[in-house]
């Protein structure tokens, strides 16, 4: 019996950039928190990620392949100093 492939998924990934690391979170598969030196690190890191959350219990992880990360311009982003008064 020949197994189907599901349809590519899209997902939503918040990425952060700071202290000279990426970092990302995955909308779809809360848990999933991946880190890395660059982009190509990073989609690796989720790759894992999201393998390990769709691994059923006692069995190997399936194989999960993403295409590159598309950053997308963010519409309004803020940062502020906690001062406690």
């Amino acid at each position: 019996m020949m197994k189907t492939m599901p349809e590519p998924q899209k997902l939503h990934v918040s990425v952060r950039h700071e202290d000279d690391a990426f970092w990302a979170t995955v909308d779809e598969f809360p848990g999933v928190l991946a880190t890395g030196d660059d982009l190509d690190e990073l989609r690796e890191s989720l790759q894992e990620g999201i393998a390990l959350m769709l691994a059923h219990p006692g069995e190997e992880p399936p194989a999960v392949t993403l295409g590159a990360l598309h950053l997308e311009p963010v519409a309004m982003s803020a940062g502020a100093e906690l001062v406690y008064a």
